[in-house]
């Protein structure tokens, strides 16, 4: 109804516009055509908004093709985190987990008799005694074969439960892809988030799990998707596997875990520090659930495990440090070296050539050396690892002095915003936004002046178009391409950007025409056709970005940086020709009722020089796409302020070679939360301050 309006109100405009012009005579044959073209769109908007109402709730696909598709783009997800995370090789780091023994849950009873949940096709019924203990390969037969559906996972920092669970994810994957087709219907699909950023005082569990499946996922993009996630997790084709319950504020943490009892409906993993845990479960505690602890790491396991992934003969000092595992498993390096984090960063820190006696030494030199004194003396050997070549191999793009600030400025920043997640497009909250605004309408306005040849009109209107440009919801993930399909364009949405996009370009035609002093026919004429045509773009464009959310396959941040920017352009050229298109069809609409002149028909030369100009402000629209040109803004104050890599994005996908840094999907993360800790500490506080904004 609200599209029908705008037509008719347009066309009615510009029919009274007509009427007021000295051209009043063609006032009959401009009504035909505007007859013409109301009949057939108030048709078809009535058309497609009863095909709307039809099937609104979804995209008419059939939930199992749905959770499918889902585990298809999870699989990619976390098989690409645990080869990242060496998980999968060298032969994982022997971890063991027991029934935890502190009060962060209710009896054995009400988990494995609970009926909540059946036993997943292929696994029997998890029994007492099968949560007694077990090593991480057992896992995915107590997490599918619970009654509660409910496990809880702690650990100590540095234990492996990020580690473990991507495992049991995997495993849980396997499985659902191993059993019969009309069994898996039956398996869920597990997925895993971090619970930062959620408030369960306000927002329910099914409501936020559909949110972070639409946030995640591009299966899920668009009204429809956001019903289909809802639909996932209410029929309980999800799993949940929740991390960093110790991430959230302490007053939130029972809170959530009440919500959790009370509200979830699918199977429930949580994994969450072994204090944090415990002093939230005695305000409110998971339900049914069955509280597993990872254990340490005995010294003979560590010292197997390194002899495994070191040349045989072992390097200098590799057999002391074994031996000393074995002889002396109370030693201070022996307790250091019982978790995965302090056995992953000696795997990787000391190369084949280093004599790891060093590390002895300090640990002799010191002392009442403590483990997080070792764990700290391993972590600074992360960076110079990183940076420094090894003989014969060309140094490194970024020098170790300029990685460690660069590292240590945005670990900083991360730890004030109490997050691990470090996604590219929401960096420009970490700056002030008047810079980048008066850098884009500084752009903008050179070329509305080119165009006016009126630089304070271009000015002006060049700042005006920046604060619109660079206002909205920036924290949206990056936008992609893919083929345009028919329900996609002839949708609500689609239409409702086409019409946002004609009115706006119809009003800007006005008040440029006004400012270049043409007639108000000719104004008129302008102003509808080019709004036809930024109409027809505008369909185009909404139909491109909501196509993107048919692609399946999982993105890393590099390449969803260059899907943007290619979305961006693909934008900016469908406006270009769209807006020439518009203006080519408004000077047909002035001179076929009258509206022009002999004189400026002939200047054929300057309507080449207007549609030349159309197309390049439709580029430089789309070159100054808002997510990646207000990212490369924010890079540049950072390097301002910070002295750090101009192609931050660069720098960050050098970092993730050489493992500083590991993706998760699209998003960033320090290789360890304890690295990223050590390098906010070591941060220069004077530049880090909340109080001093970047410009």
């Amino acid at each position: 109804m609200a599209a029908i309006v705008a037509v008719v109100a347009v066309s009615g405009a510009v029919v009274w516009a007509v009427w007021r012009s000295p051209q009043r005579i063609n006032l009959a044959t401009f009504g035909a055509f505007a007859v013409a073209v109301i009949v057939p769109a108030g048709g078809l908007v009535v058309y497609l908004t009863r095909v709307r109402q039809a099937g609104d709730t979804g995209r008419g696909r059939p939930l199992d093709e749905v959770a499918d598709s889902l585990a298809v783009m999870v699989t990619e997800q976390w098989t690409r985190a645990a080869l990242e995370r060496r998980l999968l090789q060298p032969e994982p780091i022997p971890v063991h987990w027991e029934r935890s023994s502190r009060p962060l849950a209710g009896p054995v009873s009400a988990a494995v008799e609970s009926r909540q949940f059946p036993p997943l096709p292929g696994l029997s019924p998890a029994l007492r005694r099968q949560l007694r203990g077990g090593r991480l390969q057992d896992l995915h037969a107590v997490y599918g074969g619970l009654g509660s559906g409910r496990l809880v996972i702690i650990g100590e920092p540095g234990s492996g439960k990020t580690g473990a669970a991507v495992l049991l994810v995997l495993a849980a994957l396997e499985h659902r892809q191993q059993v019969s087709l009309q069994d898996r219907q039956l398996v869920p699909v597990p997925v895993m988030f971090t619970l930062h950023g959620w408030d369960p005082s306000t927002q329910r569990v099914g409501d936020w799990l559909a949110a972070r499946l639409q946030e995640t996922y591009s299966l899920f993009a668009g009204k429809g998707g956001k019903a289909e996630a809802a639909e996932l997790v209410k029929a309980g084709r999800v799993a949940a596997f929740l991390d960093g319950l110790d991430e959230i504020a302490e007053d939130l943490r029972p809170v959530a875990l009440r919500a959790l009892s009370q509200q979830a409906v699918v199977r429930v993993v949580v994994l969450a520090r072994s204090f944090e845990m415990a002093v939230a479960a005695r305000q409110g505690f998971l339900e049914g659930a069955a509280a597993l602890e990872l254990r340490t790491v005995d010294a003979a396991a560590a010292a197997d495990y390194l002899t495994r992934v070191q040349l045989d003969p072992p390097p200098r000092g590799w057999t002391e440090l074994t031996g000393r595992l074995r002889r002396e498993p109370g030693s201070p390096i022996a307790k250091a070296l019982s978790n995965p984090l302090t056995l992953t960063l000696v795997r990787d820190t000391y190369r084949s050539g280093d004599d790891i006696r060093e590390l002895l030494d300090f640990c002799d030199a010191v002392g009442d050396v403590s483990g997080e004194d070792i764990q700290d003396q391993l972590l600074d050997r992360v960076l110079p690892a990183a940076y420094t070549p090894p003989p014969g191999e060309p140094p490194p793009r970024y020098g170790l002095d300029e990685a460690r600030r660069t590292l240590g400025c945005i670990a900083a920043r991360m730890g004030q915003e109490g997050t691990r997640d470090l996604p590219w497009w929401r960096l420009p909250a970490w700056a002030s936004a008047a810079p980048r605004v008066i850098v884009t309408g500084a752009v903008f306005g050179v070329m509305f002046a080119l165009g006016a040849r009126n630089l304070v009109f271009g000015l002006v209107a060049g700042a005006v178009f920046a604060c619109f440009y660079l206002t909205g919801d920036r924290g949206k993930p990056p936008a992609r391409i893919a083929p345009l399909q028919r329900r996609h364009l002839l949708s609500r949405y689609a239409l409702a950007v086409g019409l946002v996009y004609a009115l706006t370009a119809g009003v800007v035609c006005a008040v440029f025409g006004h400012a270049i002093r043409l007639g108000a026919g000719q104004i008129v004429a302008l102003a509808t056709g080019v709004g036809i045509g930024a109409g027809l773009a505008g369909v185009l464009t909404a139909g491109l970005s909501r196509s993107a959310a048919d692609d399946a396959n999982p993105l890393t941040p590099r390449v969803s940086w260059r899907r943007d920017q290619g979305f961006g352009l693909a934008v900016g050229l469908l406006l270009g020709l769209g807006l020439s298109l518009g203006v080519g069809l408004g000077i047909g609409l002035a001179y076929a009722f009258g509206l022009g002149s002999t004189h400026t028909a002939g200047h054929v030369k300057g309507l080449v020089l207007v549609f030349v100009w159309l197309l390049v402000f439709g580029l430089v629209f789309g070159l100054l796409f808002p997510r990646t040109w207000t990212a490369s803004l924010t890079f540049a104050q950072f390097a301002m302020r910070w002295h750090t890599p101009v192609r931050l994005l660069r720098f960050l996908d050098d970092a993730r070679e050489r493992d500083v840094l590991r993706t998760v999907g699209p998003i960033y993360q320090f290789r360890h939360a304890r690295l990223q800790d050590r390098l906010a500490q070591q941060a220069t506080p004077n530049e880090l301050r909340r109080d001093v904004p970047i410009p």
